[in-house]
């Protein structure tokens, strides 16, 4: 009874979870229309530097635009996460390089883990891109290396 339950719930997350994206993806084609940069981000993936065993996948699904980033991952700790942060960014070339800065939820401290309730947490995660129309980009999110596609709409 208990594993049915179980499944149950995931499915459900696993429906909001596409609804979610499925909003953010039309809010962002809707959003193009404007002479603002938009930006979708999907999928990430990390490399801890210090720490070992923990979530390397993260399932990110964010939108970003005129500067303003809000999105949606699965953490290091396998807690999903809500990340709402300003963009501050220079360019040379083809290179963008900037940082965020904002807030995240989903994790039990700050800095770490403990297995308590989630708290709402500063963020400031520093990133470098190419500047094209479909490009990764590497950010450092604590310890950890990660990498995301971008897609500019």
């Amino acid at each position: 009874m208990k594993r049915c339950r179980a499944r149950t719930r995931i499915m459900t997350t696993n429906k909001l979870c596409w609804a979610l994206s499925a909003l953010i993806l039309i809010l962002a084609i809707y959003a193009s229309n404007a002479k603002a940069e938009t930006n979708l981000f999907v999928g990430a993936w990390s490399k801890h530097l210090i720490s070992e065993d923990l979530n390397e996948q993260h399932n990110l699904v964010a939108i970003e635009h005129n500067g303003w980033f809000a999105g949606r991952f699965i953490n290091s700790y396998n807690r999903e996460s809500y990340a709402v942060a300003r963009k501050f960014e220079w360019a040379a070339k083809d290179l963008r390089a900037g940082v965020y800065l904002g807030a995240v939820r989903g994790y039990t401290t700050c800095f770490g883990d403990d297995n308590s309730n989630t708290n709402t947490c500063p963020m400031a995660v520093p990133y470098i891109t190419y500047d094209a129309a479909v490009a990764p980009q590497v950010m450092l999110i604590g310890e950890a290396v990660a990498v995301s596609v971008r897609i500019r709409l």
